[in-house]
C-alpha cells in the first residue's frame, strides 16, 4: 500500500482573539508577539499561535501547552522562524489581512500560504508586483489564457511559490522568480526550484487549501505544497472552521 498524506487547514480571524488565549503560547512565542508594534497584530499572532497548538494537540492527543512547537532561526537567534513540531506532524501558517490559516499535515511536509481576494479582484499596482515575480515560461502561459482570468491566476501561482518555500523551509532565501508553477496539465505543478531536481514532478504536490464546510469561505485565496519525495499520495485537504477549538480553549 502508498503511503499517504493528509492535511487540515484550520481557519480564524484576528478578531477571534480572546485574553485567555494568551496562556497557551509558550515564551518564545509570547516574546514574538511583544515585537509586535500594533495591537490588531499582536492579536493576530495570538490566534494563529494558540489556534497551532490547538490544532496539533488534537491530532497528538495532548494538551496544547504541551505541543512542542519550535520557532527558532536558522539566521539569527530571534524566534521567528517557521514553526515546526518534532514527531509525526507537519504544520504551516499563513496570514491573509485578518484572516489566519493553520495547516497541520501527517505524512508530509507542508507548506501554507494565503492571499488576500478582495471581492473586486487584486488592485492592479499588486497585480503588477506579482506578475514582475514570473518566469519567462509562466510570462508566456498567462499571456495565453482568458485576460478575466489573469488575475485569480497570478494570486494562485504566488500562493503555490510561497507555500513551496515554506514547505521546503528557505523562505527568503530563494527568490520567488526562481521558483516555477505551471497549469498547463490542468492541476498546479512545481516546473523549477534551484538546486532541488528531486522536488519537480511527482516530488511536490501543490492543491488549493480547503475551506471550512458550513460557512463563508475566508476573503482569501490559499494554497499549500507538500513534498512527497518517498512517493506518498496526499489523500485530502479538508478546510476547518477553527473558531470553535479557539472558544473552547477560551472557556466560551
Amino acid at each position: 500500500m502508498i503511503p499517504a498524506a493528509a492535511c487540515r487547514v484550520w481557519w480564524a480571524r484576528g478578531g477571534d482573539y480572546r485574553p485567555e488565549l494568551d496562556a497557551l503560547l509558550g515564551p518564545a512565542e509570547a516574546t514574538r508577539r511583544d515585537r509586535y508594534a500594533r495591537e490588531a497584530d499582536r492579536r493576530r499572532f495570538t490566534v494563529s499561535a494558540a489556534l497551532l497548538r490547538l490544532a496539533a494537540a488534537r491530532e497528538l492527543g495532548c494538551a496544547a501547552r504541551e505541543v512542542p512547537v519550535v520557532r527558532d532561526c536558522p539566521d539569527c537567534a530571534v524566534p521567528h522562524g517557521r514553526p515546526r513540531i518534532g514527531g509525526p506532524l507537519h504544520v504551516s501558517v499563513s496570514y491573509a489581512g485578518e484572516a489566519v490559516a493553520v495547516a497541520v499535515s501527517t505524512g508530509a511536509a507542508v507548506g501554507l500560504d494565503a492571499a488576500e481576494a478582495p471581492p473586486d479582484g487584486p488592485a492592479r499596482p499588486r497585480l503588477a508586483a506579482l506578475e514582475r515575480a514570473l518566469r519567462p515560461e509562466e510570462r508566456a502561459e498567462l499571456g495565453e489564457a482568458p485576460e478575466e482570468l489573469r488575475p485569480g491566476m497570478l494570486v494562485r501561482w504566488w500562493t503555490y511559490k510561497e507555500a513551496v518555500l515554506k514547505a521546503t523551509g528557505d523562505g527568503l532565501r530563494v527568490p520567488p522568480t526562481e521558483i516555477g508553477v505551471s497549469e498547463r496539465s490542468g492541476a498546479a505543478r512545481l516546473t523549477a526550484y534551484p538546486g532541488r531536481p528531486e522536488l519537480l514532478g511527482a516530488g511536490t504536490v501543490l492543491r488549493p487549501a480547503g475551506a471550512p464546510v458550513g460557512r463563508r469561505s475566508p476573503a482569501a485565496v490559499a494554497s499549500v505544497a507538500f513534498l512527497v519525495d518517498r512517493g506518498i499520495r496526499v489523500d485530502h485537504v479538508r478546510g476547518e472552521d477553527g473558531r470553535e477549538l479557539l472558544r473552547r480553549a477560551a472557556g466560551r
